[in-house]
């Protein structure tokens, strides 16, 4: 026969359950910060991949001279002359004078508005043609998207493009004074600096990421990547 339980033997039962009854919330608060955390990483994640893809495009519709097979400076309307190219030599502060380096267009090629061009044939075809498109904000779907892209909850991508100031103090030495980078300050005309934001919604985050890109065409040493 059995003997029952004595005293002593419940209280330790009791005080065993009750500690690892007080882990618990201590267990799920750790799984709830590591389920944020994991959420957090997904949205910058597909914010990154989105930026990489905007950066790949042309700065400008006018950026690509398709004789030259190559991208130039172009013009803009900053309010930062030490930024205007020279009408004979065909570059600006900083550029170096030789042959197949970078220099503006001999053409006198402008910076355009920010959004679609006329010509674009409602194709993505530079950086600023992604300002608020697609219409409706993109959707990442967990379901159908997580075999090839790995999505755990469903995120909503906004893309903006602006100008920003660029006004600074340039030597010739090469040293840069003066100058405040503010994506927020949005200037109505072309500058040489672009922001691309990119916003993700989604599964209780709600980040921003920021990338810029300056007109500086490219050089025949060393061309970026095909024209998309």
């Amino acid at each position: 026969m059995r003997s029952a339980m004595s005293l002593i033997e419940l209280v330790f039962t009791i005080v065993i359950m009750g500690i690892v009854v007080m882990s618990l919330p201590l267990i799920l608060t750790q799984v709830q910060r590591n389920d944020a955390f994991a959420m957090q990483q997904e949205a910058i994640l597909a914010a990154k991949a989105k930026i990489g893809n905007i950066l790949t495009y042309e700065w400008d519709h006018n950026s690509y001279d398709s004789t030259a097979s190559r991208s130039f400076v172009l013009t803009t309307v900053s309010p930062d002359t030490e930024l205007d190219c020279n009408g004979t030599t065909f570059r600006r502060l900083g550029h170096v004078n030789a042959d197949s380096r970078r220099k503006c267009s001999a053409t006198g090629a402008s910076a355009s508005a920010i959004g679609a061009d006329a010509g674009d044939g409602g194709n993505f075809t530079d950086i600023d043609d992604f300002n608020g498109l697609p219409p409706t904000t993109l959707v990442v779907t967990a379901g159908e998207d997580a075999g090839t892209l790995d999505y755990i909850f469903d995120l909503n991508l906004t893309t903006s493009i602006n100008y920003a100031e660029d006004n600074a103090t340039y030597s010739s030495n090469g040293t840069l004074n003066d100058f405040t980078f503010n994506p927020n300050n949005a200037p109505t005309t072309p500058t040489n600096i672009k922001v691309i934001s990119v916003t993700v919604s989604g599964g209780d985050q709600n980040i921003t990421l920021r990338a810029f890109t300056c007109n500086i065409g490219e050089s025949m040493l060393l061309p970026s990547r095909p024209y998309q």
